[in-house]
């Protein structure tokens, strides 16, 4: 294949089809691949104004004098569409028609010192001798900023030096000077901070993290009114040598030219600034303590403790949540506003739940104004020594509370500290019921039921909080169920847990091991123990087996006699097999089983811990599953088949725990060929983000920073199959597995007309309202001209065991009415759900109805005809017309009620009214379809409108006087782009940035509403979603509530800042964040 100078290269493009590409040659066989650009998914506009300026440069540099090149773009600009207000804008030049440039507004002749890159220019600076030098570019930088923020990992007193001048200038002229840092490695130096706090004027926030490198990017960003703002992103520090001749590459960027990043820059900025990871710095005494503590602990040279005029003090460093602990806080506060005070949270080990289970108590103490008496409880002495340790450090108190185990009794009782097998016993007699307002008991998994029941049942608390890292008991009892109603109070993800920096970050690799498993036979979800132990130790492939194993090792462990690692058996026999072939190797390696003593088990542990032994490698079957815990292993290696995601949360968890020069966890998992009947993708939800595992999930994983998942192509089409089995479950399969459920549960029941409810199916199969409601699949039933949308009426229809749920579907609008069921299947709140029902349930008329039932009534038949119209009518229906047709639909009607009644059971928000008084049904927090949140600030009250016609993200509500602002914050799933993804998030939990609609200038009726919306009275309103679709159809926005203007930049469109009047929920701030 030959290819000319005029023929098109192979490879990746994007440019926009055209005419002239059309005609260019491409090398033979060749084709393009074509994508239509919908305007949902990408920035239409940008991408044709790059197109344009392609064609036009070359075109202005053919022209040969300014006068041509000027006439040519004026021309153009006139037939640019403009407002009717508005004339179109052209070039002015001087008398001989050249170009003239505005420089700078001033009130004097004076000229600024501008840097030598032009602010509307962008560049790659790397201190060499032929380049401008950094430090230099900053001065100048400095003399015409009006803000600056500047973002870097260290602080160096070289560094502030050679700014002196230029700093001493911006405090004069009264520039705010903001700056983040950290103390990571212990490189700042604390002087250098004081003088930039003291001498300066500069505001600083420190993050005290130093374990991790929680933030490592070293940028500056100068903020300019006129709207000429400059930045600089690169590898420099604060210190001289990387401002001047060290080699450091630094990016100027530039508002003019892009945009996008000064925004994604500004936008990081302010989150990280907000955030409570990073904590304000005023050089008090107290301050500079506690930051030469806290450089003393991260120094790795050790260097920073000698001298210092005090001991390092650890309680001196305040304990702050992680944002994912600020979600769990806010749930289980939510949980007790509902009235439980029975609840349990879920949180894998490593994730902080001791943490977590303090900040709640402290939290407690604070809003009953006094110090509240506490027993926490657990089943081993070591966890309550930590566990007192963690309560002393978040309390402020050295030497908090007292133990009560089999050689220890408290003497104060204030905080006990307690081990289940003492308290369990005659110390349980020696508290009142209600003596203690405050139990947690941590490793509920742990304790065996007997004891559990004796202490659950006999103590009457203010608050019981049970902590474990899965709901599942070790008898098999699932605790939420049977002591909590089910209910979970809050829990952490694991993906939680990797973003907050919790976790170190893994590297999966799922590898063929080559091992036949398709005849070993499956039963309950594992294979036959015999079969498979022989397979990997006395059968052909076993030496492949370890042969592969080896290689794999010594191909993704950089020194596998340095690693430190555990390897999960099938038995016992192959734990020692595994041990005795790595020895044979000069793999250093033990084994551990249930069977070993005491010594001999801590002797082994020790020495995996000990980094200068020798041991690479504990084999066990299942010790190391959870309970023990050796922070520094390394390496997993996943010798046995397991489809239980519980199993492989628990062996992943060995390995994700924090240590000192320990970077990143390597897990190599070796999958055979499997049995059809074994659920190979089971376990694998563990890196799905949304709970439900797709394909994309295996293929383009969405996985936190750090984290690496690779399945070699047997293993991934093995798992890819099994995932699009289950998640496509046919329709015929679906229909006869509803079928079968039913016929099951009237043989077992003595009521013969049972009726369960959608909700007991998808949990007795482990689907979701997707597998239902996601389906564009339709059911057949008898009798009934076309297929029906797939609801939990219809399939029970199709069954044949309910005749009477197939009459309705007779009637065109019933079908219908079946059709848009799913669009009501998030309703969560209880204040909804029960005015819906009293709707349903009763015959009350418009004319007895308030303001907000009329308002609810709206919601409800909006939700299933958004255009108030039965399908083919061209007339609009009453409300009582339209309440009388849905309440013929008892079957639906149950349907959503058992649906909505799931929603509010495992609901973990707080919902307030958004206006108290008013007849206005929204609350605050509660999510929300386009056609509620329409019907629910009165749209249809002027002149009859309907849902269906807003297609804008601004929607003003005459009837309510309020304007609600609707908000996608992922605009495109396809395409990313600064340009769009920054456009609108949250700076905090009480602060959004928001772009207004592209026309919008502050100076037309819409900007001005916004700026002065508080003097005319006018509300604004807020809604948010995350995507504009989910796997149900639209997905519902949240309601944020009312919103002040702060301030605004720019126009067409204006950059908005709005303050929230409630924070919102923990949740969506993690959605709604830039800053992870």
């Amino acid at each position: 294949m030959t290819v000319t100078d005029e023929t098109l290269p192979l490879g990746l493009y994007e440019h926009l089809k055209s005419a002239s590409l059309m005609g260019r040659a491409i090398p033979e066989g060749a084709q393009w691949q074509e994508e239509i650009l919908e305007k949902d998914d990408y920035n239409i506009p940008e991408l044709l104004t790059q197109f344009f300026a392609t064609q036009l440069a070359p075109a202005l540099e053919s022209l040969k004098t300014p006068a041509d090149q000027v006439e040519l773009v004026n021309r153009m600009m006139a037939l640019l569409p403009q407002e009717a207000d508005e004339q179109n804008d052209s070039l002015l030049t001087d008398d001989d028609s050249n170009v003239i440039q505005m420089r700078e507004l001033a009130l004097t002749d004076a000229k600024t010192t501008r840097p030598d890159i032009p602010l509307s220019d962008v560049a790659l600076m790397t201190n060499t001798s032929k380049d401008l030098n950094l430090n230099t570019e900053i001065q100048k930088e400095l003399e015409s900023a009006d803000r600056v923020d500047l973002l870097c990992s260290f602080l160096k007193m070289s560094g502030v030096n050679s700014l002196s001048e230029q700093l001493k200038a911006i405090k004069n002229r009264g520039i705010p000077f903001r700056i983040i840092t950290t103390t990571y490695m212990g490189a700042t130096d604390r002087k250098a901070i004081d003088r930039l706090v003291e001498e300066y004027g500069a505001e600083v926030k420190i993050s005290y993290q130093g374990d991790s490198t929680r933030l490592h990017a070293k940028a500056w960003l100068f903020h300019r009114n006129t709207g000429m703002s400059t930045g600089y992103v690169g590898s420099s520090n604060l210190s001289s040598a990387a401002l001047t001749d060290g080699l450091e590459w630094n990016v100027r960027i530039s508002n003019p030219i892009t945009p996008g990043l000064i925004r994604q820059f500004e936008g990081l900025f302010e989150s990280y600034w907000k955030s409570g990871d990073f904590t304000l710095y005023t050089a008090s005494d107290k301050d500079k303590q506690e930051l030469d503590t806290a450089l003393a602990k991260a120094d790795i040279t050790g260097r920073k403790s000698k001298g210092l005029e005090y001991d390092i003090d650890s309680s001196l460093l305040d304990v702050h949540p992680f944002p994912h602990q600020v979600r769990m806080l806010e749930e289980m506060q939510n949980a007790r506003s509902k009235g439980r005070h029975r609840n349990l949270a879920v949180a894998a080990t490593g994730t902080g739940k001791t943490v977590f289970s303090a900040l709640d108590y402290r939290r407690l103490c604070e809003q009953s104004g006094k110090k509240l008496k506490l027993l926490f409880i657990a089943h081993r002495k070591e966890i309550l020594d930590q566990a007192r340790r963690t309560f002393g450090d978040v309390m402020h108190k050295g030497n908090f509370g007292e133990l009560l185990t089999g050689g220890k009794k408290p003497e104060y009782n204030e905080a006990v500290f307690a081990t289940i097998q003492t308290l369990s016993g005659a110390a349980l007699e020696n508290y009142a019921p209600d003596y203690f307002d405050v139990i947690i008991m941590d490793e509920c998994h742990h304790i065996k039921a007997a004891s559990w029941d004796k202490v659950f049942n006999y103590f009457e608390p203010r608050e019981f909080i049970g902590l474990t890292a899965t709901p599942e008991r070790e008898d098999g009892v699932n605790i939420a169920n049977k002591y909590f109603g089910g209910y979970v109070a809050t829990s952490i993800r694991l993906w939680d847990a990797l973003e907050d920096h919790l976790l170190v970050p893994f590297q999966y690799f799922g590898i063929a091991d080559g091992t036949d498993l398709r005849r070993i036979n499956v039963r309950g979800g594992q294979y036959d123990e015999t079969d498979l132990e022989k397979r990997y130790t006395d059968h052909k492939d076993a030496e492949r087996r370890l042969r592969i194993i080896v290689k794999e090792l010594r191909e993704k462990v950089d020194n596998p006699l340095r690693m430190k690692a555990l390897g999960f058996c099938v038995s016992v026999k192959h734990a020692k097999y595994m041990a005795q072939k790595f020895n044979e190797i000069g793999l250093p390696a033990d084994c551990l089983v249930g069977t070993d003593s005491a010594e001999r088990r801590a002797e082994v542990m020790g020495n995996l811990a000990d980094d200068n032994h020798e041991l690479t490698t504990i084999f066990t079957v299942d010790l190391f599953n959870e309970g023990v815990d050796i922070p520094n292993i390394d390496t997993l290696l996943m010798l046995r088949p397991t489809q239980s995601l519980t199993l492989f949360l628990q062996q992943l968890g060995r390995g994700l725990r924090r240590a000192p020069l320990k970077s990143v966890l390597t897990v190599l998992d070796f999958v055979g060929h499997q049995n059809k009947n074994f659920m190979i993708h089971s376990k694998y939800r563990a890196f799905a983000r949304q709970g439900t595992l797709t394909v994309d999930d295996i293929k383009s994983p969405e996985l936190p920073a750090g984290c690496h998942f690779h399945l070699d192509e047997l293993t991934q089409k093995q798992v890819i199959q099994k995932i699009r089995e289950s998640l496509r479950m046919n329709q015929n399969a679906l229909i006869d597995t509803a079928k079968s459920y039913l016929e099951d549960m009237r043989r077992n029941s003595t009521d013969l007309d049972i009726r369960p409810t959608v909700i007991d199916f998808i949990n007795r199969y482990g689907l979701g309202l997707p597998h239902i409601y996601g389906r564009s699949s339709k059911v057949p039933l008898p009798g009934v001209a076309k297929p029906v949308a797939t609801t939990w009426t219809s399939l029970q229809a199709a069954s044949g065991l309910y005749p009477d749920l197939v009459v309705p579907f007779h009637d065109n609008v019933a079908v219908e009415t079946n059709k848009r069921v799913k669009a009501l299947t998030h309703v969560h709140d209880t204040f909804r759900i029960n005015a819906y029902l009293e709707l349903l349930n009763t015959d009350i008329l418009e004319q007895g109805m308030t303001d907000e039932q009329r308002r609810h009534a709206w919601m409800l038949l909006f939700s299933i005809w958004p255009k108030a119209k039965w399908d083919g009518s061209t007339k609009k229906f009453t409300l009582d017309e339209g309440l009388a047709t849905l309440r013929k639909n008892r079957g639906m009607l149950q349907e959503m009620e058992s649906v909505w009644n799931f929603n509010s059971g495992m609901d973990t928000t707080s919902t307030l009214p958004l206006f108290e008084g008013e007849g206005i049904p929204l609350r605050t927090h509660a999510l929300y379809s386009r056609e509620e949140l329409f019907a629910g600030l009165g749209g249809q009250e002027e002149n009859f409108k309907v849902p269906g016609g807003v297609v804008n993200g601004v929607v003003p509500f005459d009837p309510t006087n309020t304007t609600a602002l609707l908000v996608t914050l992922e605009k495109s799933e396809k395409h990313f782009s600064p340009a769009t993804m920054y456009k609108d998030y949250a700076i905090s939990t009480d602060e959004f940035a928001w772009d207004s609609q592209s026309a919008t200038t502050p100076e037309s009726p819409t900007g001005q509403l916004f700026q002065h919306h508080e003097e005319r009275g006018r509300r604004i309103v807020l809604f948010a979603r995350q995507h504009r679709e989910n796997r149900l159809g639209p997905e519902p926005y949240m309601c944020l509530g009312t919103v002040k203007y702060i301030s605004h930049e720019g126009s067409k469109p204006m950059h908005i800042r709005w303050s929230l009047d409630r924070p919102m929920p923990a949740s969506m701030f993690q959605i709604a964040k830039i800053a992870s």
